[in-house]
């Protein structure tokens, strides 16, 4: 089973590992129900309590300075990983709700919580 074809897309070298690891799970869900590992993506949590998800309300509810300081630099961060994988996602010709923000955060929380485990 080819996970991300990472052999024919040379460019995605360019990434950090953590990177290329998020966007061949962002490419394995873009798959939905022919993806073997379908049945387990079901089973994922929807949203994790990462820093990088952290809202303003969330941010501003830390209260210590230097907290605050971690969350937003861990979604600055986080938006910075993103944009240099979105033209990589772009050439893997992703469904547009899986080329997110959103679902960047929510894959990078999937795969910090799954090598954690």
């Amino acid at each position: 089973m080819k996970l991300c074809l990472l052999h024919s897309k040379p460019i995605l070298l360019t990434l950090l590992p953590r990177q290329v690891f998020t966007v061949c799970l962002v490419y394995e869900i873009n798959k939905g129900k022919v993806s073997p590992w379908h049945p387990y993506f079901l089973h994922l949590p929807r949203s994790y309590s990462i820093l990088a998800a952290f809202g303003e309300l969330e941010t501003q509810a830390l209260q210590v300075d230097y907290a605050i300081w971690a969350a937003q630099k861990a979604v600055t961060k986080a938006k910075y990983e993103w944009e240099q994988a979105f033209i990589r996602m772009k050439e893997l010709k992703l469904k547009p709700p899986l080329l997110t923000f959103k679902a960047w955060i929510w894959a990078t929380g999937t795969n910090w919580n799954r090598l954690l485990l």
